[in-house]
């Protein structure tokens, strides 16, 4: 008979007894206070992220030995695909079940869970736990909801992407050319994008472009505002695309496509990163954390700055991932302290891996010989600069409602010149100020 059967009929056996009432109370109480202290300090959390190909190195490198150093604690990874992550995350909002102690958001989708008051304000951990300077601090812009309140932060950014020039210097040296650096201005980009662009054929179809430009993401930004121009009003509650500097800016994005030609509507929409690594395309204009599909490739590249304006005006969208407790968890402190474990006890030669290729906003780490040299090597030395010097962010409620689904669609008429850049910019700005209207009402 199991211990947990003799117990049970120990206390039906009391329970029949004319005096076993008070027996069977006793035993009951102290049957609960064994348990009780059987499984006193005992934390359970859960860590949720999408990462599942990298799940061995967080749980050997990062989560062992967080446990290690706190006994107490057990910590379990769950993953879901991307798309899954982003519905259980919802879900969770609306049923009010309890998903995670600690989570992992990019900054668009961060936008939704503070606008739907999911997670915790982090600011009083910070205050009490981090130390000045330690940190990228401004990337806490992202994440401090649209009040952007001082006192508020909902979820601590742990890694950051910028917009930067990548170039595959084998192509440059076959046209005897020299490679992009922080002189250049898009004048430079168009000049020796179009010596780059070979139609070896003949047939009117390049085989291979000069620039693959991500016009789906952060590279229209980065070009918009570095030329003067704006997707959004100052207060990111409207569209900005029928201002004279947004219109002027977008005309040349037009034109890298329609009259220099040297960028494909293709591979700028459908296959950026496979058009750089077939080497069809000599430079590409994206996300620096775009570094890691090159690991492992025979491609001689680098990076460097985003061109800047004739004015020398250069920009660099900045987009960032950020860790958040949700606010049912029962153990806040304790995520607390693996989220700032995660932060600070990381690998630097692993961090790169650890966050899909995007740089720690962590000083030390980003200081660390272990991190700048971390395969795929290029020149991190730069991002930093970059970092502190020439990005800003992008952000509001309905991001990707907006982004992805009313905007996008539009830029392909109009760098297909099914558009003109003004029917484009009353078209957009239509769409995208009716998904930020419904945005802003519903908070």
């Amino acid at each position: 008979m199991s211990t947990f059967q003799r117990t049970a009929a120990a206390i039906l056996a009391l329970s029949l007894h004319p005096r076993g009432a008070a027996a069977f109370l006793l035993l009951a109480l102290l049957s609960c206070g064994g348990e009780k202290r059987k499984t006193e300090g005992q934390v359970s959390l859960t860590l949720y992220h999408w990462m599942e190909k990298d799940r061995k190195l967080w749980e050997e490198q990062i989560l062992k030995p967080f446990q290690a150093a706190h006994p107490g604690v057990t910590v379990t990874l769950q993953t879901s695909p991307y798309p899954l992550y982003v519905t259980k995350s919802l879900t969770s909002i609306a049923s009010g079940g309890h998903l995670a102690d600690l989570m992992f958001a990019e900054d668009w989708f961060g936008q939704e869970l503070i606008q739907k008051q999911y997670a915790l304000n982090l600011m009083p951990y910070v205050r009490r736990d981090i130390a000045p300077g330690e940190f990228y601090d401004e990337t806490f812009t992202e994440w401090r909801g649209v009040a952007q309140r001082e006192d508020e932060l909902y979820g601590f950014p742990a890694c950051l992407g910028l917009t930067v020039l990548f170039y595959n210097k084998e192509l440059f040296d076959r046209g005897a050319l020299s490679y992009p650096d922080t002189t250049w201005t898009y004048d430079d980009l168009i000049r020796v994008g179009k010596k780059l662009t070979i139609d070896q054929h003949a047939d009117g179809i390049p085989d291979q472009w000069g620039l693959t430009f991500d016009v789906q993401y952060t590279g229209l930004e980065t070009v918009l505002y570095t030329l003067g121009g704006r997707l959004l009003t100052a207060d990111s509650r409207h569209a900005s695309l029928q201002e004279p500097p947004t219109l002027k800016a977008l005309h040349f994005i037009q034109d890298l496509f329609q009259k220099e030609r040297i960028a494909s509507t293709t591979t700028s929409l459908v296959t950026t990163w496979q058009s750089f690594i077939a080497q069809r395309s000599a430079m590409i204009l994206i996300g620096s954390h775009g570094a890691i599909n090159l690991e492992g490739t025979s491609l001689r590249w680098d990076l460097t700055y985003p061109p800047k304006a004739s004015d020398g005006r250069r920009m660099s969208r900045r987009f960032t991932m950020a860790f958040m407790i949700p606010k049912n968890s029962p153990h806040p402190e304790e995520a607390w302290e693996l989220l700032r474990w995660i932060l600070t006890k990381s690998p630097p030669e692993q961090i790169s891996t650890q966050y899909s290729g995007m740089m720690p906003t962590y000083r030390p780490a980003t200081a660390s010989g272990a991190w700048l040299n971390t395969p795929p090597v290029h020149n991190r030395h730069l991002l930093v600069e970059l970092e502190k010097g020439y990005s800003f962010p992008l952000f509001t409620p309905g991001w990707q409602e907006w982004r992805d689904n009313n905007l996008t669609p539009e830029i392909l008429q109009m760098i297909q010149g099914k558009k003109s850049v003004e029917q484009f910019a009353a078209d957009a700005g239509r769409r995208i100020n009716a998904v930020l209207d419904r945005a802003y009402q519903a908070r």
